[in-house]
C-alpha cells in the first residue's frame, strides 16, 4: 500500500506555502507552483524575490511543522 504524501502548510509574511513530500517536494504559495528534489530548491523557484535569509525561515518552519505533527 502506497504511503500518503507528508503535507505541510505555514503561513510566512501573510502568505499561505503547503509543500508536500512525495517522490519529489512540490510546494503551492501565492498561486505558484513547483516541484524540485530538495524543498530549498522548490521554494526558491515558487518564491523567487525572497531573500536567502527569508528563504532559510520559511525552510526552518516548514521543517519544524513537519517535526511537530500533523497541520
Amino acid at each position: 500500500m502506497a504511503e500518503t504524501p507528508a503535507r505541510i502548510t505555514v503561513t510566512f509574511q501573510d502568505i499561505e506555502v503547503t509543500a508536500t513530500k512525495g517522490r519529489l517536494w512540490h510546494v503551492e504559495a501565492a498561486g505558484r507552483s513547483a516541484s524540485a528534489e530538495f524543498l530549498d530548491q522548490a521554494l526558491d523557484l515558487v518564491l523567487p524575490r525572497l531573500s536567502y535569509e527569508e528563504l532559510d525561515q520559511l525552510l526552518i518552519q516548514l521543517l519544524t511543522a513537519a517535526m511537530t505533527g500533523p497541520t
